[in-house]
């Protein structure tokens, strides 16, 4: 009877579990503007800090590890919350205004893949918020071991604070989730952290002589982060190997003795598709199953926030919006990292990685595959990127990224022209050809087909999508200099020979203020600016007559659609 009474109450029970669940919701959401993304449905975290400790963590010393208590929950609905200790993480991204976070729990937490530890990263450096997630991706697409990346959006006593991107730390759970030995050697060079020392005086290991040290284990030791008992001697007599084995024949045999070749090649060629060359200090760990006696070297990605076009220029630091591709393989430093420098002049292994290179471009990480990336990542993440400051979301920083608002599709349009415009760079590289006018022939192409004119040196001028072929011949374009234009200083030539055809085209300009693009074209020297007013135009009897056109500062490029079967003059200016 006492059953059946029970039995009996049971639906009603569940409804006010429900009206409550409701109720709480509700509550929550009353106090939040409608346009901040509350779908549960998205990994979201509530993080409370008194508000005293809070404002000491922002306003004390952005490199003070001392950690922070505070409590976490993953729903509004949670009873109880998870104790937690948090800091700011990074190194000089510390300096801005959205912090990564650090945080450390009592216990391991399902949602962090068995982790007690959350590498909680701002991304403010990416206004797509996509390049360490498509770069980590790339990576695990080829088996290589590698972190998982998993998007959440925050908020710290109760105000939305912005998406952020959880990197899975580099440790035990990370080796055991990889099936890899949890208690061998993992070590990261931090000597480019520690340049300013003395005794170090360059940014890796790597083309160190310690045969001068007179304790080399220590001086690791003092300049390595490490998890667990690495096995130190077998890092100094990686080290010394490569100090004392000169490129060459040598070094390509001690260096399969040494390393899983395969796996070394994909990771080193992942880095230099990306653009990521700037990465070989400090932003990889180096694992050795030591307690097998068969084991090679294995290297793990970090940190790939700066890619895909997105990286450090000194006047201006990382938040900046200057483009550039034209990482040369040959004339990089490597950031004093021998084993990539003598890799790169050995020639058997060069041959490898090109060869290798050449298949993932037009096989694996084509322009498709991450076009098919980005609008999926676009369709999960758009709506956190589209907030904007109000009293309820971005009080301890101003919004998501560093980047413009409501221009979600031009941040990732960037990626994607960056894609297509390295592999263009890459192929010079790899293949160069003898220094001529760059002509393609129309016969080779069909409509649908885009055609890039790339130079000796492997910059793109400009692409074509053809739409309409109207007669086929050789098409010529070239770039030369003009003073007096204002806007881009330069003059772009079409010279159809017996060719006519509608075609989008697209021209790209320099904009850069460092050593990677060498040139600026344009009048100011600044990431944007009043580019948004640039149009294409016709340049006839010295006056420009403009052309619908649309531009993208981000990626220094602009479009119009244009019949061609004369030569034309064109040029991007501004409007008068």
């Amino acid at each position: 009877m006492r059953e059946k009474k029970l039995m009996d109450k049971t639906p009603i029970i569940f409804i006010l579990i429900a009206i409550s669940c409701i109720a709480i919701v509700f509550l929550f959401n009353r106090n939040i503007d409608k346009n901040l993304p509350t779908s549960l449905d998205f990994p979201t975290l509530f993080i409370y800090v008194e508000e005293e400790e809070l404002v000491k963590l922002y306003q004390r010393d952005p490199l003070d590890d001392q950690r922070v208590e505070g409590s976490l929950k993953t729903s509004p609905q949670d009873k109880t919350a998870k104790k937690i200790e948090l800091r700011f993480r990074g190194d000089s991204t510390r300096y801005l205004p959205k912090k990564s976070f650090n945080i450390r729990f009592q216990e391991g937490q399902d949602f962090l893949f068995g982790s007690n530890r959350m590498n909680l990263n701002a991304s403010y450096t990416d206004p797509a918020l996509m390049r360490e997630k498509i770069s980590m991706d790339m990576f695990k697409e080829l088996g290589l071991p590698a972190p998982r990346v998993e998007y959440f959006n925050l908020y710290i006593n109760n105000v939305y604070e912005g998406l952020y991107v959880h990197v899975e730390r580099i440790d035990e759970n990370l080796l055991k989730h990889l099936g890899m030995n949890d208690e061998g050697t993992l070590v990261r060079d931090s000597f480019a952290a520690n340049l300013e020392k003395e005794e170090i005086g360059r940014a890796s290991l790597f083309g160190y002589d310690l045969s001068n040290t007179e304790d080399p284990v220590t001086l690791l030791k003092e300049n390595f982060s490490y998890r667990g008992n690495p096995h130190w001697q077998a890092v100094v007599d990686l080290a010394e190997w490569i100090y004392n084995t000169p490129a060459g024949e040598d070094f390509y045999m001690g260096f399969q003795e040494r390393f899983y070749l395969e796996d070394f090649v994909d990771w080193l060629a992942i880095h230099l598709l990306i653009g990521d060359i700037d990465s070989f200090a400090d932003d990889y760990w180096l694992y050795l199953d030591h307690h097998n006696s068969d084991a090679k070297w294995r290297i793990i990605p970090w940190d790939k926030d700066l890619t895909f076009g997105s990286t450090y220029r000194p006047q201006v630091y990382v938040d900046n919006h200057y483009f550039a591709y034209e990482y040369d393989f040959y004339e990089h430093s490597y950031r004093d990292n021998a084993m990539i420098i003598k890799f790169f002049q050995t020639p058997q292994l060069q041959e490898k990685l090109f060869k290798r290179m050449e298949y993932l471009m037009e096989e694996i990480f084509t322009l498709e595959y991450f076009v098919s990336k980005t609008i999926d990542l676009r369709g999960y993440i758009e709506d956190s990127l589209n907030v904007v400051p109000s009293k309820h979301a971005f009080v301890l920083h101003t919004q998501n990224h560093h980047g413009r608002l409501g221009k979600v599709e031009e941040h990732v349009e960037t990626i994607l022209e960056f894609v297509a415009l390295r592999y263009q760079f890459i192929k010079r590289q790899i293949d160069p050809i003898e220094k001529s006018p760059v002509i393609v022939d129309l016969a080779n192409y069909k409509e649908g087909d885009t055609i890039y004119f790339t130079d000796y040196k492997g910059w793109t001028i400009g692409k074509l999508l053809l739409k309409e072929i109207k007669e086929v011949g050789n098409v010529t374009l070239t770039v030369e200099h003009k003073e007096e234009m204002k806007g881009i200083d330069r003059l772009w030539s079409i010279l159809p020979e017996n060719a006519d055809f509608i075609g989008e085209l697209t021209l790209y300009y320099r904009n850069e203020i460092f050593a990677f693009g060498k040139q600026n074209w344009y009048e100011e020297e600044v990431a944007t600016g009043r580019q948004w007013d640039l149009i294409m135009g016709y340049y006839r009897d010295g006056r420009v007559e403009s052309i619908s056109s649309k531009v993208n500062p981000y990626c220094n490029k602009i479009t119009a659609t244009l019949h061609i079967r004369d030569r034309e003059e064109i040029v991007i200016t501004h409007p008068e």
